[in-house]
């Protein structure tokens, strides 16, 4: 225990609320559920590809623009307490979807606005921040890719739990409402456990001292927002992460349907796709993508372009493999190899910001301006993908989205080049300053 202390640089009280706040992103097991079983979910919700893909834009949509505009809130609101409100305002609205059928579009719409302000837009800053407060300055990288480890043996977990419950239910379309009435039902028992070991003022008070010390500098808001955009590592960092989620987009969601329908697999046979591709590939690559970061590559960025170049090749390879039965494994075995090293970029996309030294008082709102820019293919992601899967044959439009995410990756790797580059340029100037004279 005291070497895993050591290494996240966390006391144990502080190791028990990351645990609570790492375990309380079950949050996002309802919108998992797609991942596993993408057909009868979409079925049990009376939607097309999409329209599935609209709703999951409108998530997006509240999130990206709901940093900006919402992150006041951390400081007003307690993380208990903000953290317990969105479990409960998540789960009401999942556990009526997954209770009531035949629902009208509209409600289906309001309710994924409400995934977005109760599941990304108030909630996931709000991990981010408590995870980073949590660990040392020195230790955010193991922090924040530990915690996307245990989410990734989490979705281990709950993957086979969602296929097991969909198919001891029979299998069928409405057997997709167990885990959609379960998991909300787990969300909200668990809000408890939040309010159980979570302080009540826990960051607060720092916070609020924080801001008073600092009032006379930090509180125009404009000139924050205006300085942290003159640095390039923001855009850099920001630009990155929107190719690194825009492939997230395609391989979190559309790789179990393009295996389902190359292969003609059964619901049962591509769930088990689902928990290779969702949950065991981000267990191994979050443990050591920022490991292989720091120890092998001289920025993180410069990490992400060897992977970019990785990823652009499967995507490549599988436009050219012929899916024919005996073909199979392979393709399944390149879909979870590119779906390894995307999480492998999610584990350290933010990291460049801390790399490049961004002065403390405009971190944060660093760290929002990249978020806008790194999650905004959430916001149309879903609803391209699933136009060009509805509106070509099933082979050509997996053709076209391959071939798209190889595009991507190129730029990715443009990207990370130019973000390795400025992070090099300032270590070299800031060396230069610090250096004694006649030296």
């Amino acid at each position: 225990m005291n070497i895993i202390l050591k290494y996240l640089g966390m006391s144990r009280k502080n190791f028990g609320i990351f645990l609570v706040i790492t375990f309380s992103t079950c949050i996002y097991w309802w919108s998992g559920i797609k991942s596993v079983i993408y057909e009868p979910f979409r079925k049990a919700l009376g939607v097309s590809n999409t329209q599935l893909g609209f709703l999951l834009g409108l998530i997006g949509f509240v999130q990206i623009f709901g940093y900006l505009l919402l992150g006041w809130i951390q400081d007003l609101v307690s993380i208990r307490d903000l953290i317990f409100m969105d479990l409960w305002g998540y789960g009401i609205f999942a556990l009526i979807l997954g209770l009531v059928p035949n629902l009208p579009y509209w409600f289906l719409i309001v309710a994924f606005m409400a995934f977005g302000l109760f599941g990304d837009a108030i909630y996931w800053p709000t991990v981010q921040k408590t995870t980073k407060g949590v660990a040392s300055e020195t230790t955010q990288a193991a922090t924040f890719s530990t915690q996307e480890a245990i989410r990734s043996i989490m979705g281990l977990i709950i993957t086979p739990t969602t296929l097991a419950l969909f198919t001891i239910a029979g299998s069928h379309v409405s057997s997709a409402r167990v885990p959609m009435i379960a998991y909300p039902i787990f969300m909200m028992l668990f809000s408890f456990v939040v309010l159980r070991f979570i302080p009540k003022d826990f960051m607060h008070e720092k916070d609020v001292r924080t801001s008073n010390a600092d009032k006379p500098k930090t509180r125009n808001g404009f000139l924050m927002i205006v300085k942290a955009m003159k640095l390039p590592v923001v855009w850099t960092t920001g630009f990155g992460a929107f190719v690194a989620y825009l492939i997230y987009v395609a391989t979190s969601t559309y790789f179990l349907p393009f295996v389902q329908a190359s292969f003609h697999l059964s619901d049962t046979a591509a769930g088990l796709f689902g928990i290779v591709n969702s949950g065991l590939m981000g267990v191994i690559a979050a443990l050591f993508s920022g490991i292989l970061s720091t120890t092998r590559f001289k920025t993180s960025p410069q990490w992400m372009a060897l992977l970019y170049a990785i990823i652009g090749c499967m995507c490549l390879l599988i436009t050219v493999v012929p899916h024919t039965p005996a073909m199979m494994f392979p393709v399944v075995i390149i879909c979870c190899l590119t779906t390894f090293v995307c999480v492998a970029i999610r584990a350290v996309y933010y990291a460049p910001i801390g790399e490049y030294g961004v002065p403390s008082d405009i971190s944060a709102t660093a760290m929002s301006i990249a978020s806008f820019i790194g999650y905004c293919p959430a916001f149309f992601g879903y609803m391209m993908f699933g136009a060009i899967i509805d509106g070509f044959r099933t082979q050509t439009a997996y053709r076209i989205i391959f071939l798209l995410l190889a595009a991507m990756s190129v730029a990715g790797i443009v990207i990370c080049l130019l973000g390795h580059g400025v992070i090099m340029s300032k270590r070299k100037r800031d060396a230069a300053v610090t250096q004694p004279i006649g030296e």
